[in-house]
């Protein structure tokens, strides 16, 4: 009897570390050593100076591999998922769809009040539910509410948070609860997501862990820029809180068809009822998530990224498989490349770019162009006395032209030259993204 009652102490011992905050569960699944993932894990975010991270994959039965890294110290630890959060406001609209309250092949001006939110009377007319979903309603990636017009990519996949904003306007209008009541009622509660709100309020409640950028190679701590009525993104486009563990549960509502949220055909069709991305047959935009071809494999997905967090989230049809990465710390040069990389061995694949350190290189690089900018700046300050001198003459010369005409005029042009509007180049500065020169393009992702 003594040893039967120490057998089960501690089982029951092993079973509270198992569902305690910093869990580690490993489970050999799929050929998947998960022991070995996570060693080299472990090394990438030290490589990557990422300051706390959460894994989790799951299989519709359990959890196959949970961890947690740097300053993260529990699974239940929710980050802002950014992007991912489209496909609750996705799933949202298809529960509702099933109920009767929306057919997605109708305009949206069937729903809200379009006039609100677009510039030209009419336009709300030509835009169905559904474009909204797949994102080729025509809206433009920089447009916001109230400003929205139809461009010529009208038919054509554009990802644009609008189009996801005015989802958010749709499920409120037709349930008559607010985004974050009708998603918590619907989804959260039903799945026992316990640590993922749709309110910044709810989230630090949760204990929203803080998250970080990086500004020239170093992590800063800051907060995002909870959204607004009038801001660019909003909580159904991009502003969900969810732990690791929750994400998990999630996934399993899709591997198990819908469970009691939606039926087996509504995933199928946010799954894969989508439209190309791109002219070379790898990347399809759904309802919510993205089908590519990537990767060895077949995969749905879709990625994350707000100021100072960044997150990923894949299911394996074939494998039956999913799994989320969250990681609390955006730094444009490294962390979206990263999640690509950290994606690989979790679908039991070989990371080309485990021995290469692209945080240094990168890092290295920008810096080193910044810099040269920097000097470039001041100099005319700093030769302020000789420039007086050599006015006297009244003679221009080459130099002079190209640094106090020329390149300010480059300076200025480049967001114009790749279509990114000086609204949001004001946003990132404010926010240490000095990177956007380079990097704005991939802000939506």
């Amino acid at each position: 009897m003594r040893k039967i009652y120490i057998i089960l102490i501690v089982i029951f011992c092993s079973f509270l570390y198992i569902i305690s905050g910093n869990n580690v569960v490993y489970a050999k699944n799929n050929n998947i050593d998960y022991e070995s993932v996570s060693k080299e894990l472990e090394k990438e975010i030290e490589k990557n100076h990422i300051s706390g991270m959460s894994v989790i994959v799951v299989n519709p039965k359990e959890v196959l591999f949970s961890k947690t890294y740097g300053n993260c110290e529990s699974i239940d630890t929710p980050f802002i998922i950014g992007s991912m959060s489209k496909s609750f406001t996705a799933l949202s609209i298809i529960r509702l769809a099933e109920e009767g309250r929306i057919d997605i092949n109708k305009p949206i001006s069937t729903y809200i009040d379009t006039s609100l939110y677009f510039k030209n009377k009419g336009d709300g007319d030509k835009i169905t539910v559904k474009q909204l979903l797949n994102q080729n309603s025509g809206i433009g990636t920089y447009q916001k509410l109230g400003s929205i017009e139809i461009t010529k990519n009208y038919g054509k996949y554009e990802y644009a948070n609008a189009n996801y904003n005015l989802l958010g306007k749709i499920i409120e209008s037709v349930s008559n609860e607010n985004y974050s009541d009708y998603v918590t009622k619907n989804i959260f509660e039903p799945l026992e997501m316990n640590h993922t709100s749709a309110t910044l309020e709810g989230s630090k409640k949760n204990r929203l862990l803080k998250g970080y950028q990086n500004c020239f190679g170093f992590p800063i701590a800051i907060e995002a820029n909870y959204p607004t009525d009038n801001s660019w993104i909003q909580v159904p486009a991009g502003f969900i809180s969810s732990s690791a563990r929750d994400m998990g549960k999630y996934l399993q509502m899709y591997l198990n068809n819908g469970l009691d949220i939606v039926t087996e055909d509504s995933i199928h069709k946010m799954f894969y009822d989508y439209i190309p991305q791109d002219d070379i047959d790898r990347d399809y935009y759904g309802m919510g998530w993205v089908y590519t071809k990537y990767y060895s494999k077949p995969i749905l997905t879709h990625s994350g990224l707000v100021e100072n967090y960044t997150s990923k989230m894949f299911i394996i049809p074939e494998s039956n498989i999913g799994g989320v990465v969250l990681v609390n710390m955006n730094d444009y040069l490294v962390t979206n490349k990263l999640l690509e990389d950290i994606v690989k061995p979790l679908l039991g694949e070989e990371n080309p770019n485990a021995s290469k350190n692209f945080y240094i290189t990168n890092h290295l690089l920008i810096n080193t162009i910044y810099m040269v900018i920097t000097i470039i700046a001041l100099y005319p300050i700093i030769t302020i006395k000789s420039w007086k001198n050599r006015n006297k003459t009244k003679k221009l010369y080459i130099i002079d032209i190209i640094r106090h005409l020329l390149l300010p005029i480059v300076l200025i042009l480049i967001p114009i030259i790749i279509n990114v509007p000086f609204w949001f180049c004001k946003r990132l500065s404010f926010n240490f993204n000095y990177k956007f020169y380079i990097n704005a393009f991939n802000w939506h992702i």
